[in-house]
């Protein structure tokens, strides 16, 4: 083995799966440089993650990969359904309706089906162009870091050679049975492994139309698992099995696979060709904290949940946007390294919010052979979970009434509270109408009423907003952008005199209800404490 040069760096993410991409390309739009390190040959050739949600395809669509995602899409995402039954062939069928059907209310974006292996070539290529470099086949053998930044030791498993790696900041990307959140020393709490599946990849001549209406998934009560259609007459069916009663992973044959897919369609007049059978887990696990030093944890090295809801694969991708930003800002000079402190206080609590919803789900949904699910909490709306999260603290200004002891609130009934996620509100410019999610999408804005004029005035006086490269837009019959169906002051909570200013990542930052008489103080104060160049304005929730 030889060492032969050493790579520098500003962010060094190790894992190139759904959410290491996701991170890297958010990172390269921004023109952060970094570099991925990942250990498998190439992007995902399983399934695994499908469903994006509209939340996250605000993400991408804020990047400009939204339309290619939906080009690329597996399944109908539009008119497959969701089934409950015991078997197909049973005559009574129990419609769970569409997964995130319509969400035009509440943001631009729409949820996608977009399988992990068609959906990271893109990630890939995308972030590729960008200037990010990625190397597959390589892997971090050891790391440490200091107050300057981090250097680690990086091996290509092709060549045998060995480069240093010197960054300011590391990602851990590299999943929960990755080896960084170890090396970092950071510990796990929660159930740990609750059940064991098998997934199934078969061919056959099924037809995947169910009384008229296209499937996207079938829970068959007959085999305890589900069959979801893949397309061009390729499944997946997926079963538990337990190891408790002497039920191994190693008894699933391709007779064994047959009989399991001939009881859960209820009948055996079809083909079956086997194509792939493979084991995983369902595991729940939050890391008792997502960052240590110059090091964070992202997707599933922080956070581990069961595939029921959707939440997973989602939550990584919001970790990465939360992250980004904060990262850019911080090397750019733009705020202090307080500023990263809060990506643990903001999204620790919501993996553990969001957790608890997918094992809630997934106790009403499935049985529990092995007994170790711990008891259900009452499921709230999946559009709750996806974008109604709720910081309690972090990067904005708390308010003295703010309690967010759920975690969620009700996207459609939004309280316009800083912490919380800013609600879309169609706006009309220069004769187009767009949602104001795209105003939001990447930049620092400040948003006035029909009477802030004072507002905007005082913040092109602020030095800070320069820097802070804010955008000011007002909102009024005369204003920048015309308020279409007049609720902007309501979604917001402020009076026509009001303000509201947005972050990157469209969580609201700060508000003012109505005018001040020192408009110019208070912005100038905000921005201070939003720029965290002071470590103690991470305490007090600033």
């Amino acid at each position: 083995m030889t060492t032969d040069e050493t790579t520098n760096t500003a962010v060094l993410i190790v894992g190139g799966s759904l959410n290491g991409l996701t991170e890297a390309l958010l990172l390269a739009h921004r023109g952060v440089k970094c570099l991925v390190v990942e250990r498998q040959t190439t992007t995902s050739v399983q399934y695994k993650f499908r469903g994006i949600s509209p939340r996250s395809m605000e993400v991408y669509r804020g990047v400009g990969i939204d339309g290619e995602i939906r080009k690329h899409r597996t399944g109908d995402q539009k008119s497959g359904y969701i089934v409950r039954m015991n078997n197909l062939s049973d005559e009574k069928i129990d419609w769970q309706g569409l997964p995130w059907a319509d969400t035009s209310d509440i943001s631009p974006a729409t949820a996608e089906t977009c399988d992990q292996d068609r959906l990271e070539p893109i990630l890939r290529k995308h972030t590729e162009d960008l200037g990010a470099e990625i190397r597959f086949n390589t892997e971090l053998v050891d790391f440490d870091q200091d107050e300057h930044g981090v250097r680690g030791r990086i091996v290509d498993h092709g060549t045998r050679k060995e480069d240093a790696v010197r960054a300011s900041y590391l990602i851990a990307a590299d999943g929960g049975g990755g080896k960084t959140r170890e090396a970092l020393g950071i510990e796990r709490h929660g159930p740990g492994v609750l059940q064991h599946w098998m997934n199934v990849i078969f061919d056959t001549d099924l037809s995947p139309v169910l009384d008229g209406r296209p499937l996207t998934s079938v829970f068959l009560t007959d085999i305890n698992g589900t069959f979801v259609p893949r397309g061009e007459g390729r499944w997946l069916m997926a079963v538990q099995y337990v190891p408790e009663q002497v039920q191994r992973a190693e008894d699933f044959t391709d007779e064994y696979c047959r009989e399991l897919i001939f009881r859960g369609a209820g009948r055996s007049d079809f083909k079956v060709e086997i194509v792939d059978a493979r084991s995983w887990t369902v595991a729940a696990y939050v890391a008792d904290r997502f960052a240590k030093g110059r090091a964070f944890l992202i997707g599933d090295a922080a956070h581990l949940m069961p595939p029921t809801g959707g939440f997973g694969g989602n939550t990584g991708i919001h970790d990465a946007d939360n992250l980004a930003w904060k990262l850019d800002a911080v090397l750019r000079g733009t705020a202090g390294p307080g500023l990263l402190e809060t990506y643990d206080s903001e999204r620790r609590l919501i993996a553990e919010r969001t957790l608890a919803q997918a094992l809630a789900r997934l106790q009403a949904w499935f049985k529990d052979p092995g007994k170790k699910l711990p008891p259900a909490e009452k499921i709230i709306d999946d559009y709750h979970v996806i974008f109604g999260q709720l910081y309690r603290s972090g990067a904005f200004i708390t308010e003295e009434d703010f309690a967010a002891a759920d975690g969620f609130e009700d996207p459609r009934k939004p309280s316009g509270r800083p912490g919380s996620r800013a609600a879309q509100v169609i706006v009309e410019r220069a004769g187009e109408q767009l949602s104001t999610i795209d105003l939001f999408s990447g930049h620092w804005v400040l948003l006035v009423g029909s009477g802030g004029d004072a507002w905007l005035k005082a913040a092109q006086r602020t030095p800070a907003a320069t820097s802070f490269n804010l955008q000011s837009y007002r909102v009024g019959p005369d204003g920048d952008v015309r308020d279409v169906d007049h609720r902007w002051s309501p979604a917001y909570g402020v009076n026509a005199d009001g303000a509201a200013l947005i972050r990157p990542d469209g969580f609201i930052a700060w508000r003012g209800r109505e005018a001040s008489d020192q408009p110019e103080k208070v912005l100038r104060d905000v921005f201070e404490r939003l720029s965290f160049r002071e470590k103690s304005r991470v305490a007090d929730g600033a």
